[in-house]
């Protein structure tokens, strides 16, 4: 190699590592902050419905928050309201008194599936993903030590229609093979319970009421700090995609694109923009969501007969 050979490479080398970080640090540089819109009055309001996890009057005052902080940045009047199951945000979208929704997967399958419902937004929690499981808890002290030990038990879960609450746990057992999927009372459990909410079913469990209780693995937050010691997971699910941000079809893509970038861009390092999550159910972000994001667990909701087109949600078949 000549001289001139080599200067030359060794200029193209230090080129290329004098380029690398820069580009590493483009890729991974934090989203730009949305600038703040003068509000349009005359607009038409986005209307989004909050779902009650726990107390409707504590998600009515953070939903307050949420939607003064996406009125600045969307630049149209924004409305919120509180419902107490995921049944009632579809009926209002289906009804067009709701453009956004945070609905768990089942109801946005079913949503999609009744009416074109779109996935906007997956929450991201404390694992760093946008996927969850959900457990199957029991006490510690009560002998329990796998799932066959609860033939002739009673368990709790959280609502029939409920992606983590009961299809995900339910589909523990059947997975095992300890129960069919047609069928859940009298044939292994001597009892079971719709409890109302993942809390109500952790109590039910916690107080011996039930031997175990079926919901999310986040539900283990509900108890007291001294209480979750004296719990523990029998087993878990397979895992689902988040929560989710869905919209009505029809939405106007430019308006849902702007709802996701202001949400995209919250970072929670940013003790401003980690106050607007904390009231977004304490989500440590938000990832884009596909309807590919929902192809294993719209099978497992067709199976129980929730979701009728689990085609719908295929790679051959979904968008973006």
């Amino acid at each position: 190699m000549t001289m001139r050979q080599t200067s030359f490479l060794f200029i193209a080398l230090a080129v290329i590592a004098l380029a690398l970080p820069a580009r590493a640090s483009e890729d991974t540089k934090p989203k730009s902050k949305p600038p703040e819109r003068p509000l349009d009055a005359k607009a038409a309001a986005l209307n989004i419905a909050f779902v009650s996890y726990a107390n409707p009057q504590q998600v009515a005052r953070d939903s307050e928050g949420v939607t003064k902080y996406l009125q600045k940045c969307l630049g149209v009047p924004v409305k919120g309201f509180v419902t107490l199951d995921y049944g009632s945000s579809i009926e209002t979208m289906r009804n067009g008194k709701t453009d956004l929704a945070f609905v768990d997967p089942l109801a946005f399958m079913m949503a999609h599936e009744q009416m074109g419902a779109r996935p906007l937004l997956l929450e991201i929690y404390s694992s760093g993903k946008p996927t969850y499981h959900s457990c199957i808890w029991v006490r510690k002290d009560s002998g329990l030590k796998q799932l066959a030990d609860l033939r002739g038990k009673s368990i709790a879960f959280a609502d029939q229609v409920d992606m983590s609450g009961h299809l995900m746990p339910r589909h523990v057992f059947v997975r095992a093979g300890l129960l069919a999927a047609k069928r859940i009372e009298g044939e292994f459990f001597k009892q079971v319970y719709f409890a109302g909410g993942d809390e109500q079913a952790m109590r039910a469990m916690f107080n011996g009421f039930t031997d175990a209780a079926g919901v999310s693995q986040y539900a283990i937050n509900l108890l007291r700090g001294e209480e979750r010691d004296q719990v523990k997971a029998l087993a878990t699910s397979i895992e689902s995609p988040s929560h989710l941000l869905m919209a009505r079809p029809g939405l106007a893509e430019e308006l849902a694109d702007r709802v996701k970038h202001v949400l995209l861009a919250l970072d929670k390092a940013n003790p401003a923009d980690k106050a607007i999550l904390d009231k977004l159910y304490g989500v440590q972000g938000y990832a884009e969501a596909s309807l590919t994001n929902f192809q294993e667990i719209a099978r497992v909701a067709a199976s129980y007969g929730f979701v009728k087109k689990a085609e719908l949600f295929s790679a051959g078949n979904a968008k973006p």
